[in-house]
């Protein structure tokens, strides 16, 4: 009698609104996590937990991978605009969950009154590129700038 020796690996993936209790979880995920180029300062190297805290107040998103949170997403709005920030750590990158977290925060928008969605991001992050023009976003005035408007 043989005994099969490959085992058939479960991934559980999960994006959901981010609750209190994911804070602990989202500082260990930004602790050693790395920017695409970080030219925009973000998320913050020094005291990440002071810029999780400004950032509660809006809707914020996580995705988790077999009960480890890997990417963060938040709609921050003003007036009846939001700039939308995706950060999916660099072990989980370019495996749909950056298109998962943006889903949410597009379909949050509307539901907060909002008109317009936009972000900025690196000329040389295609991948983020990509998926915002499968959106429907399009440049905005700043060329670093990619906005969509809401119906």
């Amino acid at each position: 009698m043989s005994k099969d020796t490959n085992v058939l690996e479960m991934t559980v993936i999960e994006v959901r609104r981010a609750s209190a209790e994911d804070r602990a979880a989202l500082l260990r995920m930004y602790e050693s996590f790395e920017p695409r180029s970080g030219p925009f300062g973000l998320p913050p190297r020094n005291a990440p937990e002071q810029w999780l805290e400004r950032l509660a107040e809006y809707p914020n998103f996580v995705a988790a991978v077999d009960g480890h949170l890997v990417g963060h997403g938040v709609l921050c709005p003003d007036g009846d605009s939001a700039e939308m920030v995706v950060f999916i750590h660099q072990d989980y990158r370019n495996r749909g969950l950056g298109k998962l977290i943006f889903g949410e925060l597009i379909e949050e928008a509307p539901h907060r009154g909002l008109k317009r969605v936009w972000g900025i991001t690196d000329p040389e992050n295609i991948p983020l590129l990509r998926l915002a023009t499968a959106n429907g976003f399009v440049r905005g005035a700043d060329p670093l700038q990619l906005v969509l408007d809401l119906k």
